[in-house]
């Protein structure tokens, strides 16, 4: 590994353990309140966070898997969960998945408000063994334009003006 790669890992590890500290705090917190409810929800909460976090590592897609667990360090204006809906092999689609979710987040900003906070959700599916569906739903103010510049890049889209976004793309 080369120093600028052990940076990269070294910063990763950062973000991650600040983190685990803050959810750590959230807990302790909730113990010395005695709110045991909110205690057990942020438990299973971590719990499939870290589920969800096995299976996109699993899946091989190194540079993809990078991008996604770095998002939200990464991108002040944007939150992003992710849902890998089954153990998959993404390793052959690695760079074509990598370039399609920059070009997409390339357009939301084109499109986006400065004053916004967008919170998303990806969906992983693999309908087939041959192709596998990313479904990205984004909450938050865009310019009405960006269906349309998301369209002309081949990307399947929805949008209500008003507040959501969803965009498909399918990877085969």
């Amino acid at each position: 590994m080369g120093d600028l790669e052990n940076q990269e890992v070294i910063h990763l590890l950062r973000h991650k353990r600040h983190d685990w500290m803050n959810q750590i705090q959230l807990i302790q917190g909730y113990i010395t309140m005695g709110k045991m409810d909110r205690l057990e929800h942020q438990v299973n909460q971590i719990v499939q966070e870290a589920e969800e976090e096995r299976k996109l590592l699993n899946s091989s897609a190194y540079e993809f898997s990078l991008w996604l667990l770095s998002f939200n360090w990464e991108n002040e204006q944007y939150r992003l969960k992710y849902l890998v809906n089954a153990d998959v092999d993404l390793s052959r689609h690695d760079h074509k998945l990598l370039a399609y979710a920059k070009r997409m987040m390339n357009i939301l900003d084109e499109h986006s408000h400065s004053e916004e906070l967008y919170e998303g959700t990806l969906e992983i599916h693999q309908p087939d063994d041959s192709k596998f569906k990313l479904s990205w739903n984004w909450n938050g103010l865009f310019l009405v334009e960006v269906e349309e510049a998301l369209s002309g890049e081949g990307f399947l889209t929805a949008h209500d003006p008003g507040y959501e976004l969803s965009i498909e793309m399918m990877i085969e």
